[in-house]
């Protein structure tokens, strides 16, 4: 388990917190390296795959001593690719590595990244922040989707002997509370591959996360993760980071860590297609309701005329609160509604056109 440290801006890397077996299932398509480049970001220190990257000089979290090279980020190199180092000059004091995009606001849509690493060599105190999202002015989450990270998370075992290294998939939903509160993490073993490719695709609601060995989409599923639900960050101004560095927690020797090298083969980011506008109902009135509004009268909804093949839904509303399971066409008054109007909303669905709903007059207040 990771020890969770507060967050420096602009970045920190997310918490493996739970261990999942690999499954293995048959590979997708091939990679789909295509960029969006109408938004390459402001210049920063590098064009790469479309995108303007800009290489971190300033101290900082999550690295355990703050110091990070701008010279850790080389390339892109002749064959189009980038390197990440960790160096350690003095054989004392570890400096860290990160680049990360000068875009801001990527958002819905879907990243890919192939990278050359065989995870199961990094030292114990090694974390490699493969592809996540940031935005420090985004709280309490700051939207960090984490796409690949992994390590072995520090102690808990002599100088020179190993752990075992986990990658994880996962994201941040709150940076205030500690790792498994306000996160979400799956995480997987590694395996000895030399090539790795990620890919994350960010929906409403909803991220689906894919690791395969090789380059592209056609080589092994290692694992595939999806994570839904209302925590899920909503986009804002995140950008696209990669990064290198030493955890100083779980009893370690962060400071003799030796130089580490994780190359980045390309990026790419497709936005998500827009979801097509449909037209409205052509014909859509809104409701009536006849009968007393009194207590044991029934009262019925006159939907009025809708477009031919509209199927239509009701809803009973008590002084504009939904009424638990009045959901037919009548409905009987109850003591409940005492010295309340009624209304009634009308929802029409059909073939080709955005649903409609339309809300009846308030009855008077029942008697």
């Amino acid at each position: 388990m990771k020890v969770h440290y507060p967050r420096i801006r602009p970045l920190t890397a997310a918490a493996v917190v739970v261990v999942l077996a690999v499954s293995a299932v048959p590979g997708a398509s091939a990679a789909d390296n295509s960029t969006m480049t109408t938004d390459p970001g402001p210049a920063g220190d590098f064009t790469w795959e479309g995108y303007n990257w800009l290489k971190r000089s300033w101290t900082g979290g999550p690295h355990y001593n703050g110091s990070f090279d701008p010279a850790n980020a080389s390339g892109p190199d002749a064959n189009g690719k980038v390197s990440l180092a960790l160096t350690n000059p003095s054989g004392n004091a570890p400096v860290a590595a990160e680049f990360q995009s000068t875009r801001r606001g990527f958002g819905y849509g879907t990243y890919s990244a192939v990278v050359e690493r065989n995870l199961q060599t990094p030292q114990k105190e090694v974390v490699w922040g493969c592809m996540f999202t940031y935005d420090p002015d985004s709280a309490p989450g700051h939207n960090e989707i984490d796409v690949c990270e992994a390590s072995a998370w520090g102690g808990g075992a002599a100088w020179g002997e190993s752990r075992p290294v986990r990658q994880g998939h996962g994201y941040w939903f709150d940076a205030t509370k500690p790792a498994g509160t306000g996160s979400t993490v799956v995480n997987f073993d590694v395996t000895p591959d030399p090539v790795l490719t990620h890919r994350l695709v960010w929906e409403p609601g909803r991220l689906t996360y894919e690791t395969f060995a090789g380059e592209g989409y056609s080589g092994t599923l290692l694992k595939r993760t999806v994570l839904e639900g209302a925590t899920v960050p909503v986009p804002a101004r995140e950008a696209v980071h990669f990064n290198l560095w030493v955890t100083g927690g779980g009893g370690g020797y962060p400071n003799q860590v030796r130089p580490e090298q994780v190359t980045v083969r390309d990026f790419s980011f497709t936005p998500r297609a827009a979801e097509p506008t449909l037209p409205a109902i052509p014909l859509a009135p809104a409701p009536t309701i006849t009968g007393t509004a009194k207590v044991g009268q029934r009262l019925t909804a006159n939907p009025g005329s809708w477009s031919t093949g509209t199927a239509l839904t009701y809803q009973w509303y008590r002084a504009g609160t939904p009424i638990r399971g009045a959901t037919a066409k009548t409905y009987t008054v109850l003591k409940a509604d005492r010295h309340s109007a009624l209304t009634v909303a009308v929802t029409g669905s059909k073939a080709g056109y955005a649903s409609a709903t339309r809300v009846s007059a308030p009855t008077a207040r029942v008697r």
